[in-house]
């Protein structure tokens, strides 16, 4: 009776349509356009087909539509939605607090022994090339394989080359016998691919001796067999002549993903200026690409953000073969030594270490509850790491080393970025004598290795110096020979410091209460003099020289404090070459060879100089190079004017009848110079449009002024500057309100200000807006 009664239940589950056939629970897919939504497995049912996803969105409380049209298509065929769970079809879905969602779409039933299925929301999201990684396909074609005994990977196969040895070799002949192959390339090797085995093939590749081989089934390398115990990276000594190169394929890449992500490149921080560089590389039909980067040491990069997203370690001298299969959905690392890199596409580290403090806390937050919050985050980022150390025995000691290095440098970067938020930049002595000891002093190296340290170093050293006390005073007579251009002004810079002495000593000798007097008497009998000396020690030259001596005292007692803190000589090379390069990069101006030699003098390591005496000629070559000066306005008609309405008024006279459009921007600005470098697209996207533009400059020395005009080409016949004296800007500023900068007002041909957004990094909509006021 019991046995009938479970024949019958039986039956009726099979008459219902809901016995399972089969399920794929180890999900690997090919490419998509959305990377944080994920397909988490697939049942195969005999009425339907169950997709499971997982979306991480970042963004709690957000109405999205994520799915109104979904369709499944197998085998070139189309299958229609039928359901979901948890979403609905026909409404928006508001994201739940920390941005997760958990769903599934169901679709008509596929045949069981479907082996690849995808999945889209029509212009919304698509998955393609969704398969189970315990299934393996008829035949060796898009297949890869790893030597069982090392775990790296050997070798793959596709339909028409061959990868291995860090190259993609064509096919020139092949053969099969019961499932064992022979294959020639292109150079003439053999490949034979003995049968399948109890999972395993041995693979020969010309007169080597066959190695078993085991199918790379999962969406990168599986764990390696065996422990390495190895620590540390290369560390070249910081060579700004070293490189690394990638050889790779990204194979069968959808059109999209090609349009979206252009060349193939990988972005590493330049340690110099503090900012990403990048190196591109074009790729053929196929999507193979050989890229070759300098490297200055053992770098964090990110290899081509767009569509791989991939952030990994790269040693230099080395080379690295990277395949990304947007088929199979594989990403696999090939070379001598790519361990780490292997374990990184398995398991990165985590991304929301970092901590900061909301924008409403600035000046008034809590350090020690903000430290709090940071060894929290560093707690769950270590005990996740544990955690997979624990599922993971055989993970290398450098994979392991590398990800709580960066744990520890992220949290350094978070804390010290923190200050910013604190009353006054103080922080406690607790809070900062933490980030001395667990993050300063432990320190990994080479500091190329982490991006993070850069920031954090800049911060921590600034800290310092802001409470350091400058001596300030320099003696002048030791720099004559930098202001003066010639002999004669170094002759009377020389006079003029002998009188100043003689003169002083007279003041001195005199009674207290005729000092005055003295003096007065003094400067009216050699006032002369005293107007050449200005001209000498305050003019352009002057100023840019009181500047350069600045600079070098602020090197000399940075170096003293740095030596108080027991900084390393790379350390002290990185700060003085980025205080140089940054006043070059700052000014838009060149520094005198005294600057220069200088820097020579006091770094050990020359990989910045290079690139700052490149720097320094690109601004020499624009200071020398002659352009039309005719756009620079003179002040002097305005000599007579302080009310910013006043001013204003009398500087649009001339463009009446025309629109203007003023710029009030400053060399000191980088938003603002970041906007004048596209000036020659903006004139010739608008060019139909009757337009002057304006420029009024704020507090801008007239040599980087120049530059900046030069090197960006802002002129024209319908373009004026004015860089008017402090007072006279600062009233025309607020007249107009000006708070920021870059600031853009337009006027029209009456001269009268328009309340409208004019803004030419928009160039679209400024061009729409000059249209409907034509």
């Amino acid at each position: 009776m019991r046995k009938a009664i479970i024949i019958i239940m039986l039956a009726l589950v099979a008459m219902t349509g809901w016995a399972q056939k089969k399920v794929w629970d180890n999900v690997v897919t090919g490419h998509t356009n959305v990377p944080d939504f994920k397909v988490t497995k697939v049942a195969i049912y005999n009425d339907r087909t169950e997709v499971f996803f997982h979306l991480d969105m970042h963004t709690a409380g957000e109405s999205v539509p994520l799915a109104t049209k979904p369709t499944l298509t197998a085998d070139g065929k189309t299958y229609a939605v039928k359901g979901a769970t948890v979403i609905s079809l026909t409404e928006p879905y508001t994201i739940p607090t920390g941005g997760k969602v958990d769903f599934s779409l169901i679709f008509e039933p596929i045949p069981e022994n479907t082996y690849m299925i995808s999945v889209a929301e029509p212009n919304l999201w698509s998955i393609a090339n969704v398969h189970d990684a315990d299934s393996q396909p008829t035949g060796i074609a898009n297949t890869y394989w790893r030597n069982e005994a090392t775990g790296d990977w050997l070798i793959g196969f596709t339909k028409q080359h061959v990868i291995y040895n860090n190259k993609v070799w064509d096919i020139v002949g092949q053969t099969e016998k019961k499932d064992a192959y022979t294959l020639t390339l292109n150079d003439g090797t053999t490949i034979r691919i003995g049968k399948m085995k109890k999972g395993l093939r041995q693979i020969a590749i010309g007169k080597n001796k066959a190695i078993v081989c085991s199918p790379i089934r999962g969406a990168a390398l599986p764990d390696y067999p065996m422990k390495d115990q190895r620590t540390g990276f290369v560390d070249n000594g910081y060579n700004p002549k070293d490189s690394v190169t990638i050889i790779g394929w990204l194979k069968d890449m959808p059109e999209e993903a090609r349009r979206q992500g252009g060349d193939f490149k990988v972005s590493v921080i330049d340690f110099l200026v503090d900012e990403e560089e990048t190196t591109y590389a074009k790729m053929d039909s196929l999507g193979r690409f050989t890229l070759k980067m300098p490297l200055l040491n053992s770098s964090e990069v990110f290899i081509d953000r767009k569509r791989l997203q991939q952030r990994t370690v790269l040693e230099p001298g080395k080379t690295y073969f990277l395949l990304s299969d947007f088929m199979t959905g594989q990403t696999l690392w090939m070379g001598d030594d790519v361990r780490v890199q292997n374990e990184l596409v398995v398991y990165p580290h985590v991304w929301w270490i970092k901590d900061r403090i909301p924008i409403e806390q600035r000046g008034k937050a809590n350090a020690m509850e903000f430290k709090a919050k940071t060894d929290s985050s560093r707690a769950a980022a270590t005990a996740s790491l544990e955690e997979t150390i624990a599922q993971h025995p055989n993970l290398s000691q450098r994979y392991i080393d590398y990800v709580g290095g960066y744990y520890q440098t992220a949290q350094g970067e978070s804390l010290m970025q923190g200050r910013y938020s604190m009353p006054n930049y103080e922080l406690p002595k607790e809070y900062w004598d933490y980030v001395t000891r667990e993050c300063w002093q432990k320190a990994i190296k080479p500091y190329t290795l982490y991006r993070d340290f850069l920031n954090f170093m800049d911060n921590y050293l600034d800290q310092i110096m802001r409470y350091r006390t400058w001596n300030e005073y320099w003696p002048y007579s030791d720099y004559f020979h930098a202001f003066a251009s010639n002999n004669e002004e170094l002759d009377l810079l020389n006079r003029w410091n002998n009188w100043k002495n003689e003169a002083n000593a007279k003041v001195m000798a005199a009674p207290e209460k005729e000092r005055e007097k003295v003096v007065e008497k003094l400067n009216a009998d050699n006032a002369d003099m005293i107007k050449e000396v200005d001209k000498i020690l305050y003019g352009p030259k002057g100023m840019k020289t009181h500047r350069e001596i600045n600079l070098i005292q602020r090197m000399k007692q940075d170096t003293f404090a740095l030596d108080s803190i027991g900084a390393d000589q790379i350390i002290k090379d990185i700060w003085l070459s980025k205080l140089v390069d940054g006043i070059i990069d700052e000014t838009h101006t060149s520094v005198s060879p005294m600057v220069i030699d200088t820097l020579k003098a006091m770094v050990k390591n020359h990989f910045g100089i290079e690139r700052i005496e490149k720097a320094n000629d690109y601004y020499l070559a624009i200071e020398n190079r002659e352009f039309d000066k005719l756009v620079l306005k003179s002040s002097d008609n305005l000599a007579d004017l302080s009310e910013g309405e006043a001013l204003l008024k009398k500087i649009l006279e001339p463009y009446k009848g025309k629109f203007v459009l003023l710029d009030i921007w400053g060399t000191w600005c980088g938003p603002c110079k970041e906007a004048l470098s596209h000036s020659t697209e903006e004139y010739a996207r608008l060019k139909d449009y009757d337009i002057q533009y304006l420029y009024l400059a704020n507090e801008s020395p007239q040599t980087s002024w120049e530059n900046v005009i030069k090197e960006y080409n802002v002129s024209g016949p319908n373009v004026a500057h004015y860089n008017l004296p402090w007072e006279q800007q600062a009233a025309i500023e607020r007249h107009l309100g000006v708070h920021s900068w870059p600031t853009y007002k337009l006027f029209n041909r009456d001269g009268n200000l328009l309340d409208l957004r004019a803004d030419p990094r928009d160039l679209e909509e400024l061009a729409d807006l000059l249209e409907q006021l034509k």
